[in-house]
């Protein structure tokens, strides 16, 4: 239990950072990512200079993967949420859950069986992402960044998802500092070409607001040692559902500050979201 405790206060980190920091913080999306990613650089570089760490070469290929796909990910979920509403953002940024147990259905490598209960858990958390998402989306399919934005986000985070669990708990795991550390770094240095050249944003540094960036760079970084902790004994089909926590906070910090507001399809399938983490927060096996 104490493992998925640690991936929850993990998610429940994300969800203050998707639904308060990234809109509240007034710097275009990729400077916000790659500040706050700089923060957890050099904190962790102290540790990683004294302890010197080895990494095999299997270690070094998962690490590269993970730091790839976490900054792709987050450059196109940040510009995202920068410009659409939390619910509509965060709902199909998170149909990388559903991806991710594809992805583990598809390649044996992953040597992860579905059992039932993880079935109809995803099952029951596609459904509630479909009736929160689907009359949303379907009304504005039209020429809106954000939703482009989104559908890439949610396929590179179900490969950081699979690659997360890689790293975590294969059979020569690496350290959590590490993993965090990688994903951090590749945030930082990425993430300002991917505004630059991709999202055609001004990559320009201001001191302005830098206490509030610094306290999410702080959030991020306590964030990444929670989940990677947690992923030594979570498997990814556990992770993939508990994720859904992050976007029902998202959501109800979106109500709150920002003044959201959505119908009865949002009620009922956020409903069933959240009942979709309880036969796996709570299996016995």
């Amino acid at each position: 239990m104490k493992y998925y405790v640690l991936v929850i206060c993990g998610v429940l980190c994300w969800a203050v950072i998707n639904g308060f920091c990234i809109k509240g913080i007034n710097v275009p999306s990729t400077v916000l990512g790659t500040l706050m990613s700089l923060v957890g650089v050099i904190l962790f570089s102290p540790w990683l200079i004294w302890k010197r760490p080895k990494l095999t070469r299997r270690q070094v290929y998962y690490l590269l993967g993970l730091g790839l796909s976490a900054a792709l990910n987050n450059s196109f979920f940040y510009a995202a949420l920068k410009i659409g509403t939390v619910y509509n953002v965060v709902l199909i940024h998170y149909f990388a859950s559903v991806l991710a147990i594809v992805w583990l259905a598809l390649v044996p490598a992953f040597k992860e069986k579905l059992d039932k209960t993880s079935a109809f858990c995803v099952l029951l958390g596609i459904t509630g992402l479909v009736i929160m998402s689907g009359v949303n989306v379907l009304a504005e399919l039209r020429n809106e960044l954000w939703l482009y934005y989104s559908f890439l986000s949610a396929l590179f985070y179900s490969f950081e998802i699979i690659l997360s669990r890689l790293v975590s708990a294969n059979v020569d795991p690496v350290d959590p500092k590490i993993s965090s550390f990688v994903k951090l770094l590749f945030q930082a240095l990425i993430m300002p070409f991917i505004g630059i050249f991709v999202l055609e944003q001004k990559f320009q540094l201001s001191w302005k607001g830098l206490p509030q960036i610094v306290l999410a760079g702080l959030l991020l970084f306590v964030s990444f040692i929670f989940v990677f902790s947690g992923l030594k004994k979570v498997p990814v089909k556990h992770f993939a559902v508990l994720g859904y926590l992050d976007r029902i906070g998202a959501i109800i910090i979106g109500v709150l500050i920002w003044d959201e507001s959505f119908g009865w399809n949002i009620w009922i399938g956020g409903s069933l979201v959240l009942l979709a983490e309880l036969p796996i927060i709570f299996k016995k096996k």
